[in-house]
């Protein structure tokens, strides 16, 4: 979702009028800044309580729903040997001679 926001002065500092969508549910919040394109990025702090309860809802959901037995195991594994992805490519044209 995209949406417009208001940005004002408040003494020395600039806020943004967040609209109802994108009301949040904690006091404060991480701001990131993206150096090259600008870019701002909010993200609800989490407090220490709401990182327990993911904690346990994703024990949960691990508990409700375990990995096969045979997870990872050497049988199920579909790699083959490493090989270089390199290790074809003709290396017959002498150096900038690729370049004309």
């Amino acid at each position: 979702m995209i949406a417009t926001a208001k940005v004002f002065t408040h003494g020395n500092s600039q806020a943004v009028r967040l609209p109802k969508a994108f009301r949040v549910n904690v006091q404060e919040m991480w701001i990131d800044k993206n150096e090259v394109t600008g870019e701002i990025t909010l993200k609800p702090k989490d407090d220490e309580d709401q990182r327990k309860r993911n904690l346990e809802k994703l024990f949960k959901m691990i508990a409700d729903d375990p990995l096969p037995d045979d997870f990872l195991s050497e049988t199920t594994r579909r790699n083959g040997p490493s090989r270089n992805p390199l290790a074809e490519w003709a290396m017959d044209t002498p150096t900038g001679e690729a370049d004309k």
